[in-house]
This record gives C-alpha cells, sequence and structure tokens, in this order.
C-alpha cells in the first residue's frame, strides 16, 4: 500500500504512536509519506523521522496549529499540493484532531481511503462546558461525513465516539501498542531519584497538563502521606503547568516526599517505581500506562480509556472515578501498604500487556486499511 500520514501533535504520545506505526508498515513492505508540523515536535519525533528517512520514507513539514486559526486553510492548501504531487495514495491517515481534520479535508475527492485516529477524542473531557461539548462533537460529527474510517484506540473511545453520533460502520478500534524491552536496572534509577529501599515510590509519567490531571495526584498523595511515611511520589515530565504544581506540593506539605524528575525515557523511569498513577481526566489509551504495565507495576488510574478492555479494576489494577483525589488516595494506600497486592496485581499487568504489541497495532491498521479499501473498491 502507499499511506499518507499526516500529523500536527508531533509529540508525546501521538507523536509517539505515529513515528512507531510508520515504522512498522515501512518495516512491512509498504511505502510511506508523513506530513508533520515542526511547532510541536520533540526530540522523539524527530529521531523517528531520521529512521525513517534511513528505510526511504519521504516526510514533509508545514506548518499547523492545534487551536482553530486562519493558517489552517492555507496547511490544507499544502497538504492538497502535496496529495496531487505524490499520490495518488491508497490511505490517507490523520492523526489527533488537527491532523485528522486537515487530512480529510485535504484529500476530499481526490482518491484513497481517508482515515482518522483522534488519540483520545476532545470531547472526552467531561469537564467542557456545554456549549463546546456541542460544538466539537458537531464538528466530528461533520468532518465524519468526509471520511471512511476511524480508528479508536481503546474501547471505551469508541463508545465514546458512538455517543457523538459517528456512523457505527466507520468505527474501528486499534489499541495502541508497545514492544517489550529488557526492564531498565532499578537500584541506579532508585539511587537517581533519591530513592531507600524501604520507601515505596508512586510513579506519574507525563505532561503536566490539565488533561492528565497531575494536581488530583498530588491532592490525593497529600492524603495518604500521613498514613504512610514511607511513601514517596515521583514525578516525570514537564508542562504548562509545572510551577503551579511545585506551589501546589508546597501549600500541601509535601515538602522532600515530591520529587521532581524532569523529563525522562518512560521505561527508564519506571523502574524506580514500586506503583504507576493514572490520574487523567480522559484517555484514549495511554502509553505511559502501557509502560508501567510492562515494567510490571501495578496501576492506580481513574475510568478513562484503558479502565476495563487493558486493566480491569483488582487484576491488574485498582479503578476509580474520574476528579476523585479522595478516592485515588485510597486505592493508592491499598497499594503502598500491601507489597503482595503490588505483586499480584503488577505480575498481571505485565502478562496483561503483552497482548498489545506495536506489531499487532500495525497489523490490525493494515487490516482496517484493507476493509475500507475493499468498501470503495465495491
Amino acid at each position: 500500500m502507499d499511506i499518507l500520514m499526516v500529523v500536527e501533535a508531533a509529540s508525546a504520545g501521538v507523536g509517539r504512536h505515529v513515528v512507531d506505526l510508520a515504522l512498522g508498515l515501512v518495516r512491512g513492505g509498504h511505502k510511506l509519506g508523513l506530513v508533520y508540523s515542526p511547532l510541536r515536535m520533540d526530540a522523539a519525533f524527530g529521531r523517528g523521522l531520521d529512521e525513517l528517512a534511513r528505510l526511504g520514507a519521504a516526510a514533509a513539514s508545514v506548518p499547523m496549529r492545534r487551536a482553530p486559526h486562519p493558517s489552517d486553510l492555507s496547511a490544507a492548501l499544502a497538504i492538497r499540493r502535496i496529495l496531487r504531487a505524490r499520490g495518488p495514495f491508497d490511505v490517507i491517515h490523520g492523526h489527533s484532531s488537527k491532523g485528522g481534520a486537515l487530512a480529510r479535508l485535504a484529500a476530499a475527492g481526490l482518491p484513497g481511503a481517508r482515515v482518522y485516529t483522534p488519540h483520545a477524542m476532545f470531547t472526552m473531557d467531561e469537564s467542557l462546558p456545554a456549549a463546546a461539548r456541542w460544538t466539537f462533537r458537531a464538528a466530528e460529527r461533520a468532518l465524519d461525513r468526509v471520511g471512511h474510517g476511524v480508528i479508536l484506540v481503546s474501547d471505551e473511545e469508541k463508545r465514546h465516539a458512538l455517543g457523538c453520533g459517528l456512523a457505527p460502520e466507520k468505527l474501528f478500534v486499534v489499541p495502541n501498542g508497545v514492544d517489550p524491552a529488557p526492564a531498565a536496572p532499578r537500584e541506579p534509577m532508585r539511587r537517581r531519584f533519591g530513592l531507600s529501599a524501604e520507601q515505596v515510590c508512586v510513579g506519574f509519567t507525563g505532561r503536566f497538563a490539565r488533561q492528565k490531571a497531575p494536581a488530583d495526584l498530588l491532592r490525593a498523595f497529600a492524603l495518604l502521606a500521613p498514613q504512610a511515611p514511607q511513601a514517596r511520589l515521583a514525578m516525570v515530565g514537564e508542562g504548562p503547568l509545572g510551577p503551579s504544581l511545585r506551589e501546589e506540593a508546597r501549600r500541601l506539605g509535601l515538602g522532600g516526599k515530591v520529587l521532581w524528575a524532569g523529563i525522562l525515557d518512560g521505561r527508564e523511569a519506571a523502574a524506580a517505581f514500586d506503583v504507576f498513577a493514572l490520574p487523567s481526566r480522559y484517555e484514549g489509551l495511554s502509553y505511559a500506562l502501557l509502560e508501567g504495565m510492562a515494567a510490571g507495576l501495578p496501576v492506580a488510574m481513574t475510568q478513562v480509556g484503558g479502565a476495563g478492555s487493558v486493566v480491569r479494576d483488582g487484576q491488574e489494577g485498582l479503578v476509580v472515578p474520574v476528579g476523585s483525589p479522595e478516592a485515588m488516595a485510597d486505592a493508592l494506600l491499598r497499594l503502598v501498604l500491601d507489597a503482595g497486592l503490588r505483586r499480584r496485581l503488577g505480575e498481571a499487568a505485565r502478562v496483561r500487556v503483552r497482548e498489545f504489541s506495536v506489531e499487532k497495532m500495525a497489523s490490525r491498521t493494515l487490516d482496517v486499511y484493507g476493509v475500507l479499501l475493499g468498501r470503495l473498491r465495491g
């Protein structure tokens, strides 16, 4: 197949997904082009571009902005010029909200299956004002009429898409995947975090952004800390909320109990953790979650994408309501105080995540492409 991918969010989990999928497709013998925006590109995505170039994939840079902007028209026209100059493509696959919108609009009327992966639909955020939720859902429905297929990364995200009114026959579920990697050495990373052998480390890995709800985790940790003096909280990441989070930790009197680690490789950081925490407001399927499970960590997570379809309450982790620091504190306290529970859930998580590999993700995506092309070709 000849495939063109379009992505604005060339960073973090979306960027990783695009690179992993693109590499899997190229190594499988498919021809691939990639249109990306440099405006939010991170170093990991840049390294992925280098690897794709070595394998013969062609990439083009088109500035795209995350929020609606007058420059969206010029970006769509630039993508359409690429489609005309380098096409025809069998598949045009847009990733995340802006990439998905621009790719489908730019490809309208041209050959090829138009595919969209939201990577956590924005309307999954229950705290959105009603008017904003209505507007974004209407936009998703309108764009759905231009596309041929939507790939959701979890069963939970598919249920949400159905609730938004997207056409059921266009919806497919392909979970994110991570490859099993040798475990990073535990003791060197524990020393780097300043953790002693008897301390139990709750770990968070992700952007310090509203979606990820790191402030909820700080409040939960403040509730459990008096009952578990051996507990420590490692915050791995950076983001716009960084300064306010540090101030919140001081206000809560957490002092040296919170370890601010900056940006680290998620798999390496997980080697220092004893428990993985995912306090998000909404998710499609978190890569940080999958990495934590691959490291054999028990999970305490909110009821977001992956809760149920990947992490089953009481089996691989403990699942709590969104936006409840009290419930998260209770779950974390159970795990901090019970080493046997940590071992049981952590081993189950390690086994469970083997079902979610990059190879399976690429294979299932190709299956979706095949179904859509079959429909188009009648």
